[in-house]
């Protein structure tokens, strides 16, 4: 019983500890923000093949009034421009940033997002309350996130049927095997063939597997900003959030796989995203 109790105990400090170093961690970012805002960055690097996916995925470029060409960019020096005006907090920021600059919406959706531009500039709070939030998706492979779901989809592969046989017949030779040893002879041979198609089918796995992971972080961040009544008033249909949420199941299923990094739990992910 004293076992427990010091267990218990141990635990319930270190918790407190780490809950505390949170809080201050968070507390000194919210003050640098505070001290920063408006600032122009320094020292920052700028990974344009990244920045500009979700300009060149994008599909509404096709209802825009106007669209920056490549020599138009050059010429104009876009990504200069980029670099002076940025105040994004998260890499998925940065690209929404870069698609606006490039594309030019109507009269009316100008003046919307303006509205929301000045409401920020107002609202220093509600400014860093944001801040704070995004700033979560600021990982490097947040860009990822966007090719997941703008990115051209990998079709599932034609010889799927005989993948699944081959999983299902290898389960049924191990149970088998307890009762017919003989069936064990089978389990290596399948077991060859298997990680022939695993490992050709693990780049396109792996090509979903940086923005699948950071699927289930953003649509936390989107539900925390969908509550906040500024950005209701902006953001009136967020119907999406219902949407991903249908599929947070595989996507929570497939991010821990990830997380465990091994080839066995890679193995049955695999087959999983194929399913």
């Amino acid at each position: 019983m004293n076992y427990f109790l010091g267990v218990a105990f141990i635990l319930t400090v270190l918790f407190l500890i780490r809950n505390f170093n949170n809080k201050r961690r968070l507390k000194k970012f919210k003050a640098r923000l505070f001290d920063q805002w408006g600032k122009e960055k320094k020292d920052s690097y700028y990974n344009f093949f990244s920045i500009r996916k979700y300009f060149d995925n994008n599909l509404h470029q096709e209802k825009a009034y106007h669209i920056i060409a490549e020599k138009s960019k050059v010429d104009l020096d876009i990504d200069e421009l980029f670099k002076f005006i940025d105040r994004t907090s998260s890499k998925i920021g940065q690209q929404y940033l870069y698609f606006k600059l490039r594309t030019i919406g109507s009269l009316k959706e100008l003046l919307k997002f303006d509205e929301l531009v000045m409401l920020f500039q107002k609202e220093k709070e509600l400014s860093i309350s944001c801040q704070l939030l995004v700033s979560k998706l600021n990982a490097t492979s947040n860009y990822y996130l966007e090719e997941l779901i703008n990115g051209k989809q990998i079709e599932k592969p034609k010889n799927l049927w005989f993948i699944q046989l081959l999983t299902a017949f290898s389960i049924l030779s191990i149970l088998l095997s307890f009762f017919f040893p003989l069936f064990i002879l089978f389990i290596l041979p399948i077991f060859c063939v298997n990680s022939v198609f695993h490992y050709k089918n693990k780049g396109n796995v792996n090509y979903y597997l940086q923005g699948v992971s950071e699927l289930s972080k953003s649509l936390k961040v989107a539900k925390k900003l969908s509550k906040i009544e500024a950005i209701k008033t902006y953001h009136k249909d967020v119907a999406f959030i219902k949407k991903i949420n249908a599929i947070m199941l595989k996507v929570e299923f497939i991010g821990f796989e990830k997380n465990l990094n091994n080839e066995w739990a890679f193995r049955a992910e695999s087959y999983f995203f194929c399913v």
